[in-house]
Protein backbone atom coordinates (compact mmCIF):
# COMPACT_ATOMS: atom_id res chain seq x y z
CA UNK A 1 0.00 0.00 0.00
CA UNK A 2 1.35 3.46 -0.80
CA UNK A 3 2.14 5.78 1.76
CA UNK A 4 -0.92 7.49 3.59
CA UNK A 5 -0.72 11.54 2.42
CA UNK A 6 -4.16 12.25 4.29
CA UNK A 7 -3.12 15.03 6.78
CA UNK A 8 -6.22 16.35 8.74
CA UNK A 9 -5.18 19.58 9.63
CA UNK A 10 -4.41 20.70 5.56
CA UNK A 11 -6.93 21.31 3.63
CA UNK A 12 -4.45 21.20 0.80
CA UNK A 13 -4.61 17.53 1.45
CA UNK A 14 -8.00 17.01 1.95
CA UNK A 15 -11.49 15.96 0.01
CA UNK A 16 -13.92 18.93 1.30
CA UNK A 17 -17.43 20.39 0.29
CA UNK A 18 -18.26 23.66 1.10
CA UNK A 19 -22.04 24.82 1.38
CA UNK A 20 -22.55 29.13 1.19
CA UNK A 21 -26.43 29.40 2.88
CA UNK A 22 -28.60 32.28 2.89
CA UNK A 23 -32.30 32.60 3.46
CA UNK A 24 -34.52 30.01 1.50
CA UNK A 25 -35.75 32.52 -0.89
CA UNK A 26 -32.24 33.20 -2.37
CA UNK A 27 -31.32 29.60 -3.44
CA UNK A 28 -32.06 30.01 -7.68
CA UNK A 29 -33.32 26.34 -7.31
CA UNK A 30 -34.90 26.30 -4.03
CA UNK A 31 -32.60 23.95 -2.57
CA UNK A 32 -32.60 24.12 1.30
CA UNK A 33 -30.43 22.65 3.73
CA UNK A 34 -32.48 20.28 5.82
CA UNK A 35 -30.26 20.63 8.68
CA UNK A 36 -30.14 24.81 9.03
CA UNK A 37 -33.24 25.37 6.90
CA UNK A 38 -31.49 27.82 4.61
CA UNK A 39 -31.35 28.12 1.01
CA UNK A 40 -28.41 27.06 -0.94
CA UNK A 41 -26.80 29.31 -3.02
CA UNK A 42 -23.37 27.51 -3.98
CA UNK A 43 -22.67 23.69 -3.15
CA UNK A 44 -19.23 22.77 -4.30
CA UNK A 45 -16.59 20.01 -3.86
CA UNK A 46 -13.05 20.26 -3.22
CA UNK A 47 -9.76 18.46 -3.38
CA UNK A 48 -7.60 20.16 -1.71
CA UNK A 49 -7.33 23.50 -3.71
CA UNK A 50 -8.85 22.70 -6.95
CA UNK A 51 -12.52 22.38 -7.81
CA UNK A 52 -14.18 18.69 -8.74
CA UNK A 53 -17.63 19.32 -9.08
CA UNK A 54 -20.64 22.37 -8.40
CA UNK A 55 -23.20 20.58 -7.54
CA UNK A 56 -25.49 24.07 -6.92
CA UNK A 57 -24.55 27.52 -8.30
CA UNK A 58 -26.93 30.37 -8.26
CA UNK A 59 -27.39 32.24 -11.92
CA UNK A 60 -24.70 34.93 -10.89
CA UNK A 61 -23.00 33.89 -8.07
CA UNK A 62 -19.18 33.94 -8.63
CA UNK A 63 -17.42 30.86 -8.08
CA UNK A 64 -15.45 30.73 -4.26
CA UNK A 65 -15.06 34.39 -4.35
CA UNK A 66 -17.86 35.67 -3.21
CA UNK A 67 -19.47 35.49 -0.02
CA UNK A 68 -22.56 37.94 -0.51
CA UNK A 69 -25.81 36.78 -1.73
CA UNK A 70 -26.60 37.91 -5.10
CA UNK A 71 -29.87 38.25 -4.35
CA UNK A 72 -30.64 39.60 -1.19
CA UNK A 73 -27.29 41.13 -0.59
CA UNK A 74 -26.82 39.98 2.71
CA UNK A 75 -23.23 37.64 3.91
CA UNK A 76 -23.51 33.97 2.85
CA UNK A 77 -23.04 31.70 5.57
CA UNK A 78 -20.13 29.03 4.81
CA UNK A 79 -20.64 26.14 5.97
CA UNK A 80 -17.28 23.14 5.28
CA UNK A 81 -17.85 19.48 5.60
CA UNK A 82 -14.48 17.63 5.63
CA UNK A 83 -13.35 13.80 4.43
CA UNK A 84 -13.71 11.06 7.05
CA UNK A 85 -11.65 8.05 6.07
CA UNK A 86 -12.38 4.34 6.12
CA UNK A 87 -10.81 0.98 5.55
CA UNK A 88 -12.62 -1.41 2.95
CA UNK A 89 -11.91 -5.16 1.77
CA UNK A 90 -11.31 -5.39 -2.14
CA UNK A 91 -13.43 -7.44 -3.85
CA UNK A 92 -11.17 -8.42 -6.00
CA UNK A 93 -8.15 -9.09 -4.46
CA UNK A 94 -9.04 -8.97 -0.44
CA UNK A 95 -6.49 -6.64 0.11
CA UNK A 96 -8.19 -3.68 2.39
CA UNK A 97 -7.61 0.03 1.14
CA UNK A 98 -7.95 3.10 2.74
CA UNK A 99 -10.70 5.61 1.37
CA UNK A 100 -11.38 9.07 2.03
CA UNK A 101 -15.21 10.22 1.79
CA UNK A 102 -16.86 13.21 2.10
CA UNK A 103 -20.82 13.44 2.32
CA UNK A 104 -23.70 15.73 2.25
CA UNK A 105 -26.92 15.05 2.81
CA UNK A 106 -27.35 11.38 1.81
CA UNK A 107 -24.56 11.40 -0.61
CA UNK A 108 -21.11 10.41 -0.63
CA UNK A 109 -18.24 10.75 -2.70
CA UNK A 110 -14.51 10.29 -3.25
CA UNK A 111 -12.28 10.90 -6.39
CA UNK A 112 -10.96 7.73 -7.80
CA UNK A 113 -8.38 7.81 -10.78
CA UNK A 114 -8.87 11.74 -10.68
CA UNK A 115 -12.72 11.83 -11.45
CA UNK A 116 -15.93 12.13 -8.64
CA UNK A 117 -17.19 8.66 -7.66
CA UNK A 118 -19.83 8.13 -5.51
CA UNK A 119 -18.23 6.30 -2.50
CA UNK A 120 -21.63 4.03 -1.90
CA UNK A 121 -21.04 1.29 -4.48
CA UNK A 122 -17.40 1.39 -3.83
CA UNK A 123 -15.85 -2.00 -3.19
CA UNK A 124 -12.55 -2.05 -5.46
CA UNK A 125 -9.07 -0.52 -4.80
CA UNK A 126 -7.32 1.52 -7.38
CA UNK A 127 -5.83 -1.32 -8.92
CA UNK A 128 -9.08 -3.36 -9.84
CA UNK A 129 -11.81 -0.23 -10.03
CA UNK A 130 -13.32 0.29 -13.28
CA UNK A 131 -15.51 3.29 -13.79
CA UNK A 132 -19.11 3.63 -12.38
CA UNK A 133 -21.80 4.19 -15.05
CA UNK A 134 -22.63 8.02 -14.62
CA UNK A 135 -25.95 7.63 -13.37
CA UNK A 136 -24.72 6.28 -10.04
CA UNK A 137 -23.18 9.77 -9.47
Amino acid sequence: MKKDKFNPNDLYSRIYIDAHLCKPQCSDLKCIDYKSGKGLVYLTMFKGPWIVAIFIQNNGYNIITDEICNHCGERVEIVRTLSEKSKRKCTDCNDYFILETVSWSTHSFTIYNNKLVRDKQLSQCEKHYVEQDEIFI
